[in-house]
């Protein structure tokens, strides 16, 4: 929602910040209200109608533009496939929105001001700008109208969501029930009857392995192979014969002094103690511990290490507490206030947040200035090289791509004219990997896709920052293997499945056996196997010697003493027997009782969430509150499956 306020250049990003503040405070003459009347999907432009909020083939290409950044080669058919989902899910959040409003919610225009001010960069310095703001929306298709809109709608769907999740009520009896059913332990006897265990009881005789192949015959068939020449362009390559002047990077310089214009900026390390979250009755404790540590550090302990102890913010704890620089609004007020108010090497008081309590060690202080050219030269001469290098690699790779196309022969003279290296490759199979490039998709479906003697489009492997393509020498179909030739092979896959099937008999059959009361310790005897015991253990957990408990559920429905299985795992057949089952402890039920709680709402909001959006849109459907134009939509999906 906010990649237009990523924009490379550091001036918007700055300027965008200082206005959201502004705005925060008297966005008023710049909100844009929804309303809602009778829809009408009418126009070749219009897609859907939710009311009288219209989505419209504009609002699409932005989504499309969105969720493509970056990945320009998208196939177009996979893009076809997916504009039904886009469409259905801006349907969707405009029907949500749309019921909010019918059943009377409303989002305040402070509400709103002070969303895009707390999820938008924060403010950096600078004045309020509405040509600034305007322009940096434009820049993604948008208006300040589209923008505050967007945002309203989302905000009343979100809300009457959050009305429905409130409705997921978990009783008392809910929760006891999930807590034993997660505390509740199984203890387990097996035997395993593991596939290598039974090699030599396969029997390998010729007529049994060519029987298997003939059976099999089409998963030995020898794929089509490619002979070719790989031709391998990298920016690399280019970066030191790229002549950049001191003046062009003065003039890149002076044409973006606003890029290098760098905040009042403040380094500090903090050690928080959380009570976000917490019981209040937990509160004073907290605030006890936080104030010790305090202590500790007014008689000389160590800041970092007493952080790595005790404070309980992840991202920066085993860092000693230490943060990235930071800059005025970019954290809650107290904390700002704290950090920018310390001298360098000065420790604060106990500061209290929404989050807990921070103790604040200043570590360094960076006034606000603007970068000089000196500072900022090896960045611009590396970015200008690259750009340049970038440049002249596409350069040679179309004038070799071009010469190659007319003289296929001369591949390897011509990508070395053109400063691009050269692998000859034989044999290539659509699953392998190409030297130097890995696997690129879109170059290996270019390769079986071109005729001998021709090259395939250029990939553009931008991640690697390289560039490549391919000539195709020779080509060799797909054929049926004959047995001669794939015998060593046939006779390992025939092994590896009959070992297999042995080991699957002979589980169902000692299963069989225990449930009729003959004994494990009997009947691993017989297999030449013993029985092994897996020590208790839960339902999210896993038995030791077997797998995951997901695929033992039966041993925590039966009795103790019942039998379970066979249960298939990657290492073979199981055979178990329930050994012990021990109740979950129940005196522990308050201490755990919330997050069980909140387990529970998340399980139910997963199942309940996608119902109860589609019966709003379906409610909305069937009252006559959203036309959908199916023209338009078929319209757009054609277009991008030409």
């Amino acid at each position: 929602m906010f990649d237009l306020f990523r924009s490379r250049e550091k001036s918007v990003r700055f300027m965008l910040g200082a206005l959201l503040l502004v705005v925060s405070a008297g966005m008023l003459v710049y909100l844009i209200p929804g309303g809602v009347g009778g829809p009408s999907a009418s126009g070749q432009n219009v897609i859907a109608a939710v009311g009288d909020q219209k989505i419209t083939t504009v609002d699409l290409d932005r989504s499309i533009q969105r969720i493509t950044r970056g990945q320009a080669n998208l196939p177009k058919g996979l893009l076809a496939m997916y504009v039904p989902t886009l469409v259905n899910q801006m349907i969707e959040s405009k029907a949500l929105a749309y019921k909010a409003r019918e059943i009377g919610l409303h989002i305040s225009d402070q509400e709103l001001s002070d969303r895009i001010a707390a999820e938008v960069a924060p403010a950096l310095g600078g004045k309020f700008d509405f040509q600034v703001y305007q322009s940096a929306l434009a820049q993604q298709g948008m208006t300040v109208a589209d923008f505050e809109n967007e945002q309203r709608e989302a905000m009343l769907g979100a809300r009457l969501e959050n009305i429905e999740l409130q409705s997921l009520i978990v009783s008392d009896a809910d929760a006891r029930a999930e807590y034993q059913r997660k505390n509740l332990k199984v203890g387990l006897q097996y035997i395993q009857f593991d596939p290598k265990n039974f090699v030599s009881k396969v029997d390998k005789s010729e007529a049994a392995v060519k029987g298997y192949f003939d059976k099999h015959r089409s998963e030995f068939r020898t794929p089509e192979t490619r002979d070719l020449g790989l031709i391998v362009g990298s920016t690399a390559d280019f970066i030191q014969s790229a002549n950049i002047s001191d003046a062009q990077l003065q003039q890149e310089y002076n044409e973006n002094i606003d890029s290098y214009r760098l905040p009042e900026r403040v380094k500090v390390r903090h050690i928080l103690i959380k009570t976000q979250g917490k019981p209040k009755d937990e509160i004073p404790a907290l605030k006890a511990k936080a104030e010790d540590i305090l202590k500790q550090l007014q008689h000389g302990g160590n800041f970092a290490e007493l952080a790595k102890k005790y404070s309980d913010d992840p991202g920066s704890a085993q860092k000693g507490g230490e943060l990235d620089p930071i800059v005025h609004g970019q954290t809650v007020p107290n904390f700002e206030k704290a950090a920018f108010s310390l001298k360098p090497g000065e420790t604060s008081g106990l500061i209290e947040t929404e989050y807990g309590y921070h103790i604040i060690q200043c570590e360094q202080k960076f006034p606000a200035h603007t970068e000089t050219f000196d500072e900022v030269k090896p960045q611009l001469l590396m970015e200008a090289k690259r750009q340049a290098a970038s440049d002249n690699l596409r350069k040679a790779i179309d004038s070799a791509h071009s010469e190659i196309g007319r003289n296929p022969s001369q591949a390897e003279a011509i990508a070395k004219k053109y400063n691009l290296k050269y692998f000859p490759v034989s044999g290539f199979v659509n699953s392998g990997s190409l030297p130097d490039v890995n696997r690129p998709p879109d170059l290996i479906n270019s390769i079986f896709n071109t005729s001998k003697n021709n090259v395939t489009e250029i990939a553009s492997l931008d991640p690697q920052g390289k560039q490549a393509f391919a000539v195709v020498t020779g080509i060799t179909p797909a054929h049926d293997a004959d047995y001669a030739s794939v015998q060593a092979d046939v006779v390992k896959k025939y092994t590896e499945a009959q070992s297999e099937q042995l080991a699957e008999q002979a589980a169902k059959a000692a299963a069989d056996r225990a449930r009729k009361g003959e004994s494990l310790e009997a009947i691993a005897k017989s297999y030449g196997a013993e029985v092994k015991t897996a020590a208790p253990f839960t339902i999210d957990g896993a038995a030791e010697g077997i797998g995951s408990a997901s695929q033992l559920s039966a041993a925590f429905k039966d009795n103790v003493g019942d039998i379970v299985g066979p249960v298939a795992t990657s290492t073979g057949q199981f055979v178990c027997r329930v050994s012990e089952k021990i109740p979950a402890d129940m005196s522990q039920f308050a201490a755990n009782k919330n997050a069980i709680v909140q387990s529970l709402q998340q399980q139910r909001q997963t199942v309940q969430g996608p119902l109860f959006r589609d019966s709003i849109v379906n409610d909305l459907k069937r009252r006559g509150k959203i036309k959908i134009n199916e023209a338009t939509l078929t319209r757009i999906i054609n277009s991008y499956q030409g």
